[in-house]
């Protein structure tokens, strides 16, 4: 049977008894009702926008919160009730992402500082250091193709590949193996300062705190329950239909997303270019549905390497889509991972 996210509790009951389980272990969720009242001069432009006076005068919140991650995030059926749209085509200025005018990537052996251990070089790419850094270790994959929404699967694996060539050469100069982390901040609304296409890494000394509280909660729940913790939030998406496999790796449409369409890759690869074929499907899926910018990253988990992957809205919107909810709080959400499971075919 086909879900909203507003239904939620018929999904969960139609669970085998132990994923039943399992997913009232992981989650906790709570079901509110807003109120508001409608003034009579605002009823006709409330009705054409939204249907009816009813559905905006009582509107149903669901809240669900991971129990052991504190991922918290908050639907409101008014806004999660629109269709997940599959576009033929970027509704995006073309001739922004094409302008190479003073672009500092298209020319980066040149325009970009290397490493003290020199450049790594793909088919598709080259590495440069970062000019400001997040961490000691911090440097870019750049992109032979400017505009980063041009992507082939082989360019996806190159850079991948690449990365991994970069933090194998950071971990001989330290003498030690440094923790990885991808970062792809795709366009201005994810945050990246620059359009021509490029992938950030950092190798890092410390785990990061998000990390490593990640890596506590998978080590507290093993000895809580003697289970894997991945996998038994795997077992809870699947249960749901809102998990999928291709290739050896597990999709996850997150039921607390952080923010707009977020999916989680799960695998047991070796290296982050095994993966390349999944991510690029799901990227490609993005741009098909009209998905613009999106912030990507890769990290390791144990035995597992992850990927997580969100929208991060059009191009035209000056607004953020983060403020201090997300920031401090809890995450608002207007996507409905069940129908992003739907559309998203792989």
């Amino acid at each position: 049977m086909k879900y909203e996210i507003a239904e939620l509790h018929k999904a969960v009951e139609q669970l085998s008894i132990d994923v039943r389980e399992l997913f009232y272990r992981l989650y906790s969720v709570d079901i509110s009702t807003g109120s508001l009242r409608i003034p009579v001069e605002m009823e006709d432009w409330v009705k054409k926008r939204f249907g009816s006076l009813e559905r905006v005068e009582k509107q149903q919140i669901l809240a669900i919160k991971n129990r052991f991650t504190g991922e918290h995030s908050l639907f409101n059926r008014l806004r999660s009730d629109r269709p997940v749209e599959a576009k033929s085509a970027i509704a995006v200025v073309r001739e922004e992402l094409e302008d190479k005018g003073k672009c500092l990537f298209c020319n980066p052996v040149k325009q970009t500082p290397a490493d003290v251990f020199g450049r790594i070089k793909g088919k598709y790419c080259i590495t440069g250091s970062n000019i400001a850094k997040y961490d000691a270790f911090h440097s870019l994959i750049i992109f032979n193709e400017h505009n980063p929404l041009t992507m082939r699967r082989e360019w996806i694996e190159d850079y991948l590949r690449t990365g991994e060539r970069w933090f194998e050469e950071a971990s001989k100069l330290e003498e030690k193996q440094l923790q990885k982390f991808f970062i792809w901040n795709c366009l201005w609304r994810s945050g990246a300062s620059i359009i021509h296409g490029h992938i950030q890494l950092t190798a890092s000394r410390m785990r990061y705190g998000k990390l490593e509280l990640l890596e506590k909660v998978a080590a507290d729940y093993k000895r809580e329950f003697n289970s894997d913790y991945i996998e038994d939030l795997y077992k809870v998406h699947k249960g749901l239909g809102l998990a999928k496999e291709h290739k050896g790796e597990r999709i996850l449409f997150y039921l607390t997303p952080i923010k707009e369409k977020e999916i989680v890759v799960i695998s047991k690869a070796g290296r982050s270019d095994e993966m390349a074929d999944t991510i690029y499907k799901l990227l490609r899926a993005y741009l098909n549905m009209g998905v613009q910018s999106f912030n990507l990253a890769i990290f390791q988990l144990e035995a597992y390497h992850i990927v997580r992957l969100v929208d991060r809205g059009s191009l035209e919107d000056r607004n953020s889509d983060i403020g201090a909810m997300e920031l401090y709080a809890a995450s608002v959400i207007s996507s409905d991972p069940f129908k992003l499971a739907q559309v998203i075919s792989i």
